[in-house]
């Protein structure tokens, strides 16, 4: 049962990271002044004194060069080489030097009590075992330390037909020249395997809430970032047809983030 539940896991992560290597470009910041509200809302929170973090699930790399040029020593892992690939290039261009590589959020190569801060964007929901992971965090992270995750709540989405996201995905194909129903979504065994998928009513600030803390984060609280929201709602207005279509009306999309910390 053990080595049938393990070949099952590999092979959800091997979908998953296949998706994210087709969609490398994926951008986090539609535009500089996204950018700076991010950077805004981490200095304020982060502050001026230099920590060790952990970007875990880094992607193309948005959240840890934005650490790395506000001066903390970081390390961002992803499993996804293509990703991991675009990060690199970025830091190069932004002549900064974060530690990038090969990682699995669940299984982390690192010493117990190796971290300041772990933090993550959007990324329990890709993840089979998200308890399991939030073990791994916890067990890097140094004694008063804080963990967090970076979350957007688009509850308000009205979903498309299946004519409507069809042909938001043929327009997508036609614009780009690349198969967009291969990046649109993981199979549905895959997402069956997500416990907080997007599609799936524990995909809420309250589960997530309800994980850490059962993981022994202490002090867990949810913060509204509204003016990295207002920017991000505002950039959604130049959405072309095809994502319109393909992916529905999201209304206000708001960011937040979860903050614990260890004893």
């Amino acid at each position: 049962m053990m080595e049938g539940g393990e070949l099952e896991s590999d092979s959800v992560k091997e979908e998953i990271k296949e998706y994210w290597d087709l969609t490398k470009e994926h951008a986090f910041f539609k535009n500089d002044l996204e950018e700076e509200a991010w950077g805004r809302s981490l200095q304020e929170e982060f502050g001026a004194e230099k920590l060790r973090i952990l970007d875990v699930g880094c992607g193309n790399g948005s959240l840890s060069l934005l650490f790395a040029e506000m001066g903390h020593d970081v390390v961002g892992i992803d499993i996804s080489k293509e990703m991991l690939s675009v990060a690199k290039k970025k830091a190069k261009e932004r002549e900064i030097d974060p530690d990038l590589r090969i990682g699995d959020a669940e299984s982390l190569d690192f010493d117990d009590d190796s971290f300041d801060s772990v933090v993550s964007r959007i990324v329990l929901w890709t993840l089979p075992n998200p308890e399991t992971a939030i073990a791994e965090w916890m067990r890097v992270l140094k004694p008063g330390g804080r963990v967090y995750t970076f979350e957007i709540d688009s509850s308000g989405r009205r979903k498309p037909g299946w004519i409507k996201r069809n042909l938001g995905l043929f327009l997508i194909t036609l614009s780009e020249r690349k198969n967009a129903w291969k990046r649109s979504h993981y199979s549905k065994e895959v997402n069956e395997r997500l416990p907080l998928g997007f599609e799936k009513s524990s995909s809420t600030a309250i589960k997530k809430v309800e994980l850490f803390r059962k993981g022994g984060f202490e002090d867990v609280s949810v913060f509204a970032m509204e003016e990295v929201s207002e920017i991000s709602q505002r950039n959604r207005k130049d959405v072309s047809p095809g994502y319109k279509l393909a992916w529905g009306d999201y209304g206000y999309s708001a960011w937040y983030y979860i903050r614990g910390g260890k004893r």
